[in-house]
């Protein structure tokens, strides 16, 4: 039987190890979802580079405007992938918008929060608008400006998601080593009672068979039988 205060401390320790493997698994979940943000936010990125190639090449004053036509078909295209881009979920929580998401990522309920990306606000926002279009010279020239600053934005927007990405993987390694911690110093609680149970049972067993012996020869001195099961 466990002394009843080291049984209270291997119970706390061993509370304290199921909240970290809660809050690893949310850790988990939020460096997944960190991982996908980025991958729709770098295929934004390539569309936007081809965006601008479209806006230099409607540029050339040598296409005819059904050439010039042709680009804007596909530049009106890219234009709905980027806007599609904004309703993108995973396991069905919007992954972009104006606010920023709180991971719990400890044993005590702290937390740490997710960069907002809004790919519904500027520079994104003036990239899919109407006006943004590159079937004339002037407009292409307008569009290749906005596309500019919508590129330099998806940095940004990276960056961030890869800093809160590699903020919540140092969180993991934390809490792994101290949840191993725990663990090793639960176990070795335990380990020390349950020794300590066995030897007195052990003990206890040799006690009672000896007394058993004893008591099979009734011939044997009664005050040396007694010595005997001391």
């Amino acid at each position: 039987m466990l002394d009843p205060a080291n049984f209270s401390m291997a119970s706390k320790f061993d509370s304290q190890v199921h909240r970290m493997d809660a809050a690893l698994s949310n850790a988990g979940n939020a460096v997944s979802m960190l991982q996908t943000q980025d991958g729709t936010l770098r295929s934004v990125g390539k569309a936007l580079n081809r965006m601008g190639e479209l806006a230099i090449l409607a540029q050339d004053i040598t296409k005819s405007d059904a050439d010039r036509a042709l680009y804007a078909e596909e530049f009106t295209q890219l234009k709905t992938m980027v806007s599609d881009s904004a309703g993108m979920t995973f396991n069905g929580v919007k992954m972009f918008g104006s606010q920023s998401k709180a991971v719990t990522v400890n044993e005590d309920g702290g937390t740490t929060k997710l960069p907002a990306i809004n790919l519904q606000a500027d520079p994104y926002a003036v990239v899919v608008a109407d006006e943004t279009a590159i079937d004339t010279l002037d407009s292409a020239a307008a569009a290749l400006g906005v596309v500019k600053e919508g590129m330099g934005q998806v940095s940004t927007d990276r960056a961030k998601v890869g800093a809160a990405q590699a903020s919540l993987e140092a969180e993991s390694e934390r809490l792994t080593a101290a949840r191993s911690s725990l663990t090793s110093a639960g176990s070795r609680i335990t380990d020390v009672n349950y020794a300590q149970t066995v030897t007195k049972k052990s003990a206890a067993q040799v006690q009672l068979q000896m007394a058993t012996a004893v008591l099979a020869h009734k011939s044997i001195n009664p005050e040396a039988a007694l010595y005997l099961t001391l």
